[in-house]
This record gives structure tokens, sequence and C-alpha cells, in this order.
């Protein structure tokens, strides 16, 4: 999408890697990377779990983040739902998108997409 609108995805997504000699995100980079870009970003998205390291994203505390600031956060749970509980509309979370032949054992075509109200209209 972003190279469709004529943006260079290279300095248009800013990916955060995990510090030096560690293999997961910190929090408080997550968290300071959004207070640092605020006035440029328009929308956080984030994996629930990261699925090569398992960790577990702040997902409330990213919701707030981006919230606080006007930004529309989802998150991509594909490997976060049947896993971890989830708390989408207690987080204010504006949407998500996970499967369910991977962790709910459903069976392949049942995708879901979860829109919170407000960021509906």
């Amino acid at each position: 999408q972003v190279k469709f609108h004529g943006y260079d995805p290279e300095s248009a997504i800013i990916r955060l890697r995990p510090r030096e000699g560690e293999s997961t995100l910190r929090t408080e980079d997550i968290l300071d990377t959004i207070e640092r870009e605020r006035d440029s970003l328009a929308l956080v998205f984030f994996p629930g779990v990261q699925y090569l390291s398992g960790q577990v994203l702040p997902m409330a505390a990213i919701a707030e983040s981006a919230s606080r600031h006007g930004i529309p956060v989802g998150f991509d749970l594909a490997h976060a739902v049947g896993n971890i509980e989830v708390f989408l509309h207690d987080w204010g979370v504006d949407f998500a998108v996970w499967c369910s032949y991977k962790y709910l054992n459903a069976g392949p075509g049942w995708d879901r997409v979860h829109w919170r109200d407000a960021f509906r209209s």
C-alpha cells in the first residue's frame, strides 16, 4: 500500500528491531518511537505475538500511546488469537486481523477483522 500510494517503503515505514545482542523489542523502545515520530505517523501496526521470538507485544501500552496522539493502531493477531487473551475493546485498538486455521484449529477460510466502532466512522 505504501508503494502503491507513491511512497518509498524504505523511508515511509519505520521498522523496529531489538537492540544489539537482544532478541526482543523493549517496551520503552516501542513507546519512545511512537512519541518521537508521532507527528509523522499515519498508522501504528504491530504483531500481537512476534512469531520468531514468541514475544508478546505490549498491546495495551502501544494502543494507549498511539491513541493519545490520535494515531490509528492495529495488530496482526495471527499468532496471538488462541495463544493469549486479547482485549481489543478494552485496550482501544482500532483494528486487528487474524486467522483461525493456526491456533484456533478451525480450518481454512475463517479469517477475521476487528474494527472499533469509532474507527469506522
